[in-house]
């Protein structure tokens, strides 16, 4: 037998996993959006995916695994190490915008799951430190070593990396939070928050011409 036909099975198999693991995922958001984190019930998303109870926990350990799983698609937190060493071969201000411009796409089709989600790690002291380190702090880390890659190549200034990152991270949450509120520029523009962001954090407001 040939060596692909033998990876053959464990290809097919790796890939009717991530298809099931695809499929759990989006009926938690659908459940999340409709119920609530705190309503939800692993039998209503099992229900829904078409599996068993007992075979959601083959894919993740709780309600808030799942939570860090659909939280982790929007951002394409698997994608962003491999897109960060890759936008460090090209113009920032460009890989800026066009990393922005893919997310933003996401978090549009998954406000409604968010807006059920956000409301219960805010208050819920356990999930809200859960949900820092296993995602915003992560991507947080992944953020700070683009920068200074960025830095140590001279393609921007030194900055405070930390509060830099952090900056652009809370512009993006108060996006999230000004959408959900229902907010009529921002929805109506939302496709131009990329280019707006690249020119405020690249280019400041200052007229062009002006040191």
């Amino acid at each position: 037998m040939s060596e692909s036909a033998q990876s053959r099975p464990t290809s097919r198999r790796e890939r009717l996993k991530r298809e099931r693991e695809e499929r759990i995922l989006e009926a938690a958001a659908t459940v999340f959006a409709r119920k609530g984190f705190h309503q939800a019930t692993i039998r209503d998303i099992a229900e829904l995916a078409d599996v068993a109870d007992g075979t959601i926990y083959n894919y993740f350990d709780s309600k808030f695994g799942l939570l860090i799983g659909i939280m982790a698609r929007i951002a394409e937190l698997e994608r962003l190490p491999g897109e960060l060493v890759q936008a460090l071969q090209g113009d920032a201000r460009e890989s800026f915008v066009t990393a922005f411009q893919e997310r933003m796409g996401r978090i549009e089709r998954g406000q409604e799951m968010l807006q059920a989600v956000l409301p219960e790690v805010l208050v819920n002291p356990d999930l809200r430190v859960q949900f820092y380190q296993q995602y915003v702090l992560r991507i947080s880390t992944l953020l700070e070593q683009y920068l200074r890659a960025q830095i140590e190549l001279g393609h921007i200034k030194p900055v405070n990396v930390p509060l830099t990152v952090r900056m652009v991270q809370s512009m993006l949450v108060g996006l999230i939070v000004l959408r959900i509120l229902g907010d009529d520029p921002l929805r109506s523009e939302w496709a131009d928050v990329p280019e707006v962001l690249a020119t405020l954090v690249f280019d400041g407001l200052k007229p062009s011409g002006m040191e």
